[in-house]
């Protein structure tokens, strides 16, 4: 992990853009050195190396220990369908990261963020930051435990596990269209494998 001592960083990140299922959650965290210290302390690491059990727990110690330290953006597919319709993901991204920092900077602070292609968003942009960079881990580890409570309840509104990711998503899929579901309340309806089933 980078430990610059002269900064206070405000990493984000975001999940779910590339989930069939799911709508988009972008998070923010700022820390100080001391506070760097801490977030090492409680397990904050890159959260691709985490199970989602451990990513709850430290998620609750982050917002126990740390309740002013951070910001999350929540939006369910209806609302990122929504606003996939009058703007494109790319800019929608750039303005969420951007959002986030307004709301966590203060003096000299600078904003680190995880690179996505397009991105104009941060004073620093890297590729893997959340495993270099402990402030985009922890945002990382809370977008991650919003998405996973969101797909718990698209779930239970769907009456069937919904699934992670885009490869193995076919049959949830199909059972959203045997019950007649609305594709914009679980689906990125954009995406090519949701299109086929749109009438």
């Amino acid at each position: 992990m980078i430990n610059d001592n002269r900064k206070v960083i405000v990493g984000s990140d975001e999940t779910l853009k590339g989930d069939t299922f799911g709508g988009l959650i972008v998070a923010g965290f700022r820390a100080n050195d001391e506070e760097r210290e801490q977030l090492k302390n409680i397990g904050v690491k890159d959260s691709k190396r985490i199970s989602d059990n451990v990513i709850i727990r430290i998620a609750d110690d982050l917002r126990k220990f740390f309740p002013n330290n951070f910001f999350v953006i929540e939006l369910f597919p209806k609302q990122y369908n929504d606003l996939l319709s009058v703007e494109k993901l790319t800019p929608l991204l750039n303005r969420l990261h951007k959002e986030i920092y307004e709301k966590l900077k203060i003096s000299d602070s600078i904003h680190v963020v995880d690179l996505y292609p397009g991105c104009i968003a941060g004073d620093v942009v890297e590729t893997k930051a959340e495993s270099k960079y402990v402030e985009v881990a922890a945002a990382s580890i809370l977008a991650r435990e919003v998405a996973l409570k969101q797909f718990n309840e698209l779930s239970k509104k769907a009456d069937f596990l919904v699934p992670k990711g885009s490869t193995h998503v076919l049959e949830a899929l199909k059972k959203l269209n045997e019950k007649n579901l609305n594709f914009e309340e679980f689906v990125k309806i954009s995406f090519s494998n949701v299109k086929r089933f749109i009438k």
